[in-house]
């Protein structure tokens, strides 16, 4: 065995210069993992501690600390920017290491090609994100004992403060929006797909950052996790489909049409209910600007479902123009096999008349 003669910490053609593009490409969640480490270790000293605990802490407490027995709760206060910067940054360290030690890997076993590859990646990333944001939801609202009770959330809406869980949990799906506009760069996205996703990303955040500032926390986690349910069940059908297997995408994909609209149909209607619950509140529960701002918030999210709706309608229409072309192009190849077919039929039919022809004529000479 031939040893190698590459001391250690030297340089092989193949690594790429420190500071260089490809170099954070190559290391992007060694180095941010490493900032994000450096942040959170300055909790350990009182000098940082401060600082440190606003970018990894729920800050703006509005209860009384004295009373032992009253519940925390907390405001939107300009703390939650560093927060959500910083678990923005734990996102891009988290898809980071989901995409070379699992979605890479299953993607080169698969062989597939770079377009199917590029899309089988996006798709199967973001699904985990997708199922954890339905679960967190879903454990929120337990430990807020609002599982068997959800009428009450209109009755917390608009919420001047939050509970730490809720608080924490919107905080997280800020970030997770946020994480998406560098994600781009790190997935080497092509400069004409990235105005695509960044409309896409945009109209997600705004809505998003609109219920937040707004106090529509409560029925827009319902929102949300409607929403993400069905986006797992469109990752899901791309995941497959990529992956080679049609026969098994075009029942999900199917599951997921019916899916999309009933969920676009109960937002709509969560919206709906949600303005009239806001509109029959009394002054003093809500202030005339606010209620402008909510109901601005969710006429934007009405907006978006309608928008959703009409791209969903001509994604169906051209998947079936394509299934009629391809069933045209299909037909066609049949007709023109089939006239070939029997155009070598009535070729070797007249071939044995002639053959027959010649021979009886050499029988009687």
């Amino acid at each position: 065995m031939v040893k190698s003669s590459k001391r250690p910490g030297q340089k092989t053609e193949k690594d790429p210069p420190i500071f260089s593009q490809e170099y954070l490409l190559q290391n992007q969640a060694d180095l941010i993992s490493s900032l994000c480490l450096v942040i959170m270790s300055g909790l350990l000293f009182k000098a940082t501690r401060a600082l440190s605990a606003k970018f990894c802490m729920v800050q703006h407490n509005t209860t009384n600390l004295t009373d032992p027995d009253e519940k925390a709760m907390y405001a939107v206060g300009r703390a939650d920017i560093c927060m959500s910067l910083f678990y923005s940054l734990l996102f891009i360290a988290i898809h980071a290491v989901e995409n070379e030690y699992f979605w890479e890997k299953i993607g080169r076993r698969l062989h597939l090609s770079k377009t199917r590859m590029s899309e089988f990646m996006d798709q199967g990333s973001t699904m985990p994100f997708h199922i954890a944001i339905v679960a967190g939801a879903i454990y929120v609202f337990v430990q807020e004992d609002m599982v068997y009770n959800l009428t009450s959330i209109w009755e917390h809406t608009p919420a001047d403060s939050m509970p730490m869980l809720i608080k924490f949990y919107w905080i997280l799906i800020i970030a997770f929006v946020l994480h998406q506009y560098p994600e781009m760069y790190f997935m080497r996205v092509k400069n004409e797909d990235m105005p695509d996703k960044i409309i896409g990303y945009t109209a997600y955040l705004i809505p998003i950052l609109g219920a937040y500032l707004t106090g529509l926390v409560y029925p827009a986690t319902i929102i949300l996790v409607i929403h993400c349910g069905t986006e797992v069940l469109k990752a899901l059908s791309d995941v497959v489909g990529c992956s080679g297997n049609e026969d098994m995408a075009q029942p999900l994909y199917r599951i997921w049409s019916v899916a999309f609209i009933l969920a676009r149909n109960a937002i709509a209607a969560i919206s709906v209910v949600t303005f009239f619950k806001l509109r029959g509140k009394t002054p003093d529960e809500i202030s005339q600007l606010r209620f402008i701002a909510c109901t601005l918030v969710l006429l934007i999210l009405l907006g978006l479902q309608l928008y959703l709706g009409w791209k969903f309608v001509q994604t169906v229409l051209s998947w079936r123009h394509q299934a009629k072309e391809v069933a045209l192009a299909q037909k066609k190849a049949d007709n023109f096999w089939q006239q070939r077919k029997e155009a070598n039929k009535e070729a070797k039919k007249a071939r044995a008349e002639k053959r027959a022809a010649k021979a009886a004529e050499e029988k009687a000479d």
